[in-house]
């Protein structure tokens, strides 16, 4: 990589200006000390009461505003960019019940107080984090009410929830860098006919995993068609952990097999502009050697990349697998940042802390995954050499630390013993957990161990 793609949490809102120089600051020491203490409230995160007071009149001021923040975050991601870049994008459910006094704050879903979070966040081909490019918000005065099919049919693109993603391709790419190929990665929930004609619009490339068996213009279902396709090879793929099933990551044979169509607007689409049929290939992707008791996998995915041999197809098919990192990152905020547990009293506060943990969640997925990618890169990458040396201090139990720093993957190693990490030969490299544990007891041995030194 020719660019650097790590940065710190803060220097994401660098670029910030509130007219005050002392807000200015506060806000980088709020999100310095978030990034500390990710499982910590701001009252806990921030080191007493009078800091802590600093920190929500901050957030109260009027010059502290959600655009300008996102407007930061999103320009210090473009910096990043490199080559090609995955966007990623998926819908994350804030429940927020029991916050009935929160000003400004309704419903995520039927009878749910909550936020619904869209996010695109872009990756490169190996699964590094660069950074947010969109991210909105979205909370309803009601509880959702339930319409028919023909009433659900009946609206216009713009009054269905499936807009978020049109919206999101289109901030997220409102500008391209010259040396930038971007490629957005959807799962089922981009399965729309207006996504796929909006990215060949915008000439984007895209890989969606296709759910709705669609009619060619050749009058075929594509879901036929790619099914009665001859497989072009086999090959052997390393699914993620599926933690809804239950399933560990593992590996599992898997036949290819990919085909072209040109599929055509269905008749329920409406609006002008919209191209009436769209080029795509069809890659479909079947478990040879499923688990006991549960059906294959079996994914067919929709992209304008180009395919012409099984070497094509698997790399859509390890491009595709990379959508799973937005999973960790909702599980990150979750878990790691404790956004169901934001205490704060208004909506526009509530999204505006929601903006801050997504860079800091995003971090900590960087150096996560960066561990693995590039294990021999020296540690000074993400870490000051304060850092680096208590981290070796405390994890050997000595006194004396190295002079050089040691490499990334020897830094992960011991954050994940920090946070809990067996460091048994099959659990794998750490986890996240291990490594947001690791990071807030490293921060904490640092602040004790200084003073010492």
């Amino acid at each position: 990589m020719d660019k650097q793609i790590v940065q710190q949490p803060k220097d994401d809102f660098a670029s910030v200006e509130l007219g005050d120089k002392r807000l200015n600051e506060r806000l980088q020491k709020m999100v310095e000390d978030s990034t500390k203490n990710p499982q910590k409230s701001i009252l806990g995160s921030s080191g007493g009461r009078n800091q802590a007071k600093g920190a929500y009149r901050l957030l109260s001021n009027e010059k502290f505003e959600l655009d300008e923040l996102m407007s930061s975050a999103t320009a210090a991601t473009y910096e990043r960019l490199q080559g090609e870049v995955l966007l990623i994008q998926d819908t994350m459910d804030v429940n927020l019940e029991g916050h009935d006094k929160t000003e400004g704050l309704g419903y995520s879903s039927e009878h749910v107080k909550g936020i619904k979070v869209h996010s695109c966040i872009a990756l490169s081909p190996e699964g590094l984090s660069y950074g947010l490019m969109d991210q909105t918000y979205e909370t309803r005065a009601e509880a959702k009410s339930k319409l028919s099919a023909e009433e659900k049919a009946a609206r216009s693109i713009e009054e269905k929830e499936s807009y978020r993603w049109l919206e999101a391709l289109k901030n997220s790419t409102a500008v391209i860098p010259e040396d930038v190929h971007f490629i957005t990665i959807c799962d089922r929930e981009g399965d729309f006919y207006e996504l796929y004609a909006e990215a060949r619009k915008l000439d984007l490339d895209f890989i969606i995993r296709a759910t709705h068996d669609r009619r060619s213009d050749t009058n075929e279902k594509i879901a036929t068609k790619i099914r009665q396709t001859q497989a072009c090879g086999r090959v052997t793929v390393e699914i993620p952990r599926d933690t809804r099933r239950g399933n560990k990551a593992r590996q599992t044979e898997m036949e290819v097999a990919y085909c072209q169509v040109n599929v055509v607007k269905p008749q329920n689409v409406r609006g002008d502009g919209i191209a009436p049929k769209v080029t795509m290939n069809l890659v479909r992707i079947t478990e040879l050697t499923p688990l006991a008791g549960q059906e294959p996998i079996e994914w067919i995915l929709a992209t304008s990349l180009s395919v012409e041999n099984a070497a094509d197809s698997m790399k859509v098919v390890e491009y595709y697998i990379q959508r799973w990192k937005i999973e960790r990152f909702h599980h990150v905020l979750k878990s790691g940042m404790g956004v169901e547990k934001i205490q704060l009293h208004t909506y526009d506060k509530i999204i505006a802390m929601l903006l801050i943990y997504s860079v800091i969640a995003l971090y900590i997925m960087t150096l996560t995954y960066m561990g693995r990618v590039l294990p021999d890169a020296p540690c000074d990458l993400f870490l000051d050499e304060d850092e680096w040396k208590v981290l070796y201090r405390v994890v050997h139990k000595t006194k004396t630390a190295p002079v050089k720093p040691y490499s990334l993957a020897e830094a992960i190693q011991y954050l994940g013993q920090l946070g809990s990490y067996k460091r048994s030969p099959s659990d794998g490299p750490p986890g996240l957990k291990s490594i947001w544990m690791g990071l807030f007891l490293l921060y904490f041995s640092v602040d004790m161990l200084l003073p010492q030194l």
